[in-house]
């Protein structure tokens, strides 16, 4: 009798223990990028030379929209400001990243009133789950298709998991 009580008990002791790992709470932020365009192409006849400029004076090449969303798709909040802030970076900003990109010429968070935009980082106060941040960027790339990003050591315990809904 004794053997089937101890029995019992490790089987619902494994069976809590599974259920409290996977249930756990999860920081996990989607990267989606929704748009990747090149606005300046260059024709392909001869005599013919095209120029564009940023602002009427500063000359641009490969000029391209770059378009993301940033969803938390975990089941936590992420808190951006104060002494519970899950960002690791001073000033309780979400950095930005960029990849194949010479220089950025603007860039915005568009139709997002949790969040603010300086100094190409994210400030929030806090991010609950199923929010979406949308950006918007104008850059000049230094290659092919130019990216923005984020890196997953900026939010502490997090995992940052990218998809691409472009056909580049």
């Amino acid at each position: 009798m004794i053997e089937v009580i101890v029995t019992i008990v490790t089987i619902l002791g494994g069976v809590v223990t599974l259920l409290s790992y996977f249930s756990k709470e999860k920081v996990r932020v989607t990267i989606c990028c929704t748009e990747s365009t090149l606005l300046t192409q260059k024709p392909k006849i001869p005599g013919i030379t095209v120029f564009v400029q940023y602002e009427d004076t500063i000359p641009v090449e490969n000029l391209w929209r770059i378009c993301y969303t940033l969803e938390n798709t975990g089941n936590r909040n992420i808190i951006g400001e104060g002494a519970q802030s899950s960002l690791v970076a001073k000033g309780g900003g979400l950095p930005l990243y960029t990849k194949n990109v010479k220089k950025m010429i603007q860039l915005s968070a568009t139709d997002n009133n949790m969040v603010e935009l300086r100094d190409n980082m994210l400030h929030f106060k806090q991010w609950l789950p199923d929010e979406c941040i949308t950006t918007e960027a104008l850059v000049e790339s230094s290659g092919e298709n130019p990216e923005l990003y984020i890196d997953e050591h900026d939010i502490i315990n997090s995992k940052v998991i990218f998809k691409n809904s472009t056909n580049r």
